[in-house]
């Protein structure tokens, strides 16, 4: 159920080393934190899966919207996260319709998040390499993404980051 659910996947396309699912809201400042962390692990092999909601503020809802609408929803997520915490306007256009069939799909994602037990995001899913499947629920220390992603643990000197050390 998880993978038929409206996302953006980022990192390794092809063969990806682990992947990783993370539900997310635009407007989540701890998933931005993540999103920064977990670039060096996708440049390694990683394949992020961010499974969009919409729960946090009246403005997550037209952001997940324009991100799950957009032709390019990886590159419309990178750019949201890049310009995180600073001004935002919507520019794409969509008809109604659209709209309400990503905004169903968001709706659902919430409530899969709850049956995972997530009270907020971001909410970490994943397989080990036994296949046993795993949950974290918030920002992770950094030194626990090596269990998580299963890739060696990659040099992170974002000084935002630091507090997660």
């Amino acid at each position: 159920e998880l993978e038929k659910t409206p996302q953006v996947v980022e990192g390794t396309q092809a063969n990806p080393k682990r992947v990783l699912y993370i539900f997310t809201d635009p407007e989540c400042p701890y998933c931005h934190l993540a999103w920064k962390a977990l670039q060096p692990y996708e440049a390694a092999g990683l394949q992020v899966r961010w499974v969009m909601v919409a729960v946090i503020k009246p403005s997550s809802l037209p952001k997940a919207v324009e991100i799950l609408g957009s032709a390019d929803k990886t590159a419309t997520f990178r750019s949201m996260e890049s310009n995180h915490g600073k001004p935002w306007t919507a520019t794409l256009k969509m008809e109604p319709g659209k709209a309400a069939s990503i905004q169903k799909g968001l709706e659902s994602n919430a409530i899969l998040m709850e049956r995972f037990k997530f009270g907020g995001t971001p909410g970490f899913v994943w397989k080990d390499e036994k296949g046993e499947v795993h949950l974290q629920a918030g920002m992770p220390k950094l030194s626990e993404l090596t269990r998580i992603t299963g890739l060696p643990r990659q040099k992170i000197s974002d000084p935002e980051l630091a507090r997660f050390q």
